[in-house]
């Protein structure tokens, strides 16, 4: 079985071969690498030289934003699985193999796992706010995004029904895509550190709660619109008082963007 690992960059060099190196480190051996370079200012290509026969590097036009690069990954990926990989986190050697041990052995369709978090220099705490859960987990993650993009493995099925990322959406866009995901599935977690979630910029953006909370406004609003008749009685409500908090978040502190 074949596993699709999804790179996304824009601008990144060194960080970029530490990402693709993780991969190559992996005891899982049957990968395909697909780097999309969402229309980088930098000569991404001349970065990957060494690496080219051993990858698929596609290159867009211009900077359409990290949703439609994971798109265009997704459409160009020809695995059983799909894995995405920010181009700054680190994948520990045993990652795949362990999540493809646990859905195959119990009949996942998703799987994610716990991470290390590493900012300015320094491994640091994520602290109870961020707690992850397995199992039927949408309620649990109305809040907040509590599943990073490159802790996930995901079969081909489950990314058929739930779609693909909401171009349209600046930030948040992976809080978007698990509250489908969970709405649909199960999801197995596994509760040890197989990620390295690194940071080396500050992103203002990440850190204005009220700015974020716009965004998973608009995210959970369209989920309710589409997917309301989905959900059981008790996520129904659940949903229903997060979207009335995340408004009053909104209207008391954001300016629209």
């Amino acid at each position: 079985m074949k596993v699709s690992v999804i790179i996304p960059v824009y601008n990144r060099c060194e960080l970029l071969k530490d990402a693709i190196e993780s991969v190559f480190f992996q005891s899982y051996k049957n990968v395909e690498i697909i780097v999309v370079d969402d229309g980088s200012d930098r000569d991404i290509r001349h970065c990957l030289k060494p690496y080219m026969p051993k990858i698929k590097y596609i290159r867009l036009v211009r900077n359409f934003g990290v949703s439609h690069a994971r798109n265009v990954g997704i459409e160009n990926a020809s695995g059983e699985f799909i894995a995405f990989l920010d181009s700054d986190d680190l994948w520990m050697p045993s990652k795949l193999s362990e999540q493809l041990n646990v859905m195959i052995n119990e009949n996942y369709f998703v799987c994610h796992t716990d991470e290390f978090w590493y900012k300015k220099g320094r491994f640091v705490n994520q602290g109870k706010k961020h707690k992850k859960y397995g199992g039927r987990i949408f309620r649990h993650i109305l809040d907040i995004c509590r599943i990073s993009p490159s802790s996930v493995l995901l079969s081909r099925k489950a990314v058929d029904v739930c779609g693909r990322f909401n171009e349209s959406l600046a930030v948040s866009e992976d809080y978007d895509y698990w509250l489908r995901v969970a709405c649909s599935y199960e999801v197995a977690y596994i509760p040890r550190k197989l990620v390295v979630k690194r940071s080396f910029e500050t992103d203002q953006l990440s850190i204005q709660t009220p700015y974020m909370e716009y965004y998973r406004l608009l995210a959970i609003s369209s989920f309710l619109r589409q997917r309301f008749s989905d959900l059981c009685y008790n996520d129904r409500v659940t949903a229903i008082k997060e979207l009335s908090r995340k408004f009053n978040i909104v209207k008391n502190g954001v300016r629209h963007p």
